[in-house]
């Protein structure tokens, strides 16, 4: 029963979507699991079939609820007031003042001619360009970080598989410094992408009204 339990523990599968060298100076149990699954490790990774990003669903949703922004300097404003006295009859006369004071505000917004209203359209489909060409970079983006977060997991396994081969004197320390610098490198441009995927993420939601930026949020991070 205990050997069974044992046998167990060393056939368990490796679930993870990140792999790491827990310990550089020493061989651990870990180590030697990810190793005994290294080919099917190695080629799931290569044969991970990603998911796009739904281009369509997300232009759609924000041309359906865009945030306008109204130009208030075609507005115009103008005060009217007027001072008299009423001539109606009353029974008493000091049921009221009949002195009075008027007052009225007008607000004025121009009508569109057949030219404005072209203009409007016109500036309407470069507002979608606009909004098309921001969606592309957070794809791309979105893209390149899975592309690089998928070669760090590989570089991972290739840095225990070193460690394990420089243990055995089969490879150079050297080979694993050079995949660890990879690792290095690797780490800071996704951390560059992620920065550029912010800012452009607050781009996309600032295009939709504030009660529909955490559907829109949801739908980017798919």
């Amino acid at each position: 029963m205990i050997r069974y339990i044992l046998l167990l523990g060393l056939t368990l599968p490796i679930i993870a979507d990140s792999y790491y060298d827990k310990n550089s100076s020493t061989i651990t149990k870990y180590d030697l699991k990810l190793m005994q699954q290294y080919d099917k490790l190695v080629y799931e990774l290569s044969d991970e079939e990603l998911k796009p990003l739904d281009i369509d669903s997300i232009y759609d949703f924000i041309r359906s609820h865009k945030s306008y922004i109204v130009d208030y300097s075609l507005a115009k404003v103008s005060l009217n007031g007027a001072i008299g006295v009423d001539d109606y009859d009353y029974v008493n006369d000091n049921e009221r003042d009949k002195n009075y004071k008027k007052a009225s505000i007008q607000l004025t917004y121009p009508l569109f001619d057949q030219k404005s209203r072209k203009d409007i359209k016109n500036k309407k489909l470069e507002y979608n360009f606009k909004i098309l060409n921001e969606i592309n970079k957070y794809a791309d983006l979105r893209d390149k970080k899975i592309a690089l977060n998928r070669k760090l997991r590989f570089q991972r396994l290739m840095q225990i598989k070193e460690k394990l081969q420089v243990k055995k004197g089969i490879k150079y320390l050297d080979d694993k410094l050079n995949t660890i610098e990879k690792i290095l490198n690797l780490q800071n441009d996704i951390l560059n992408i992620r920065t550029d995927l912010i800012v452009n993420q607050k781009t996309l939601l600032n295009y939709v009204k504030v009660e529909f930026r955490v559907k829109l949020k949801e739908m980017l991070e798919k």
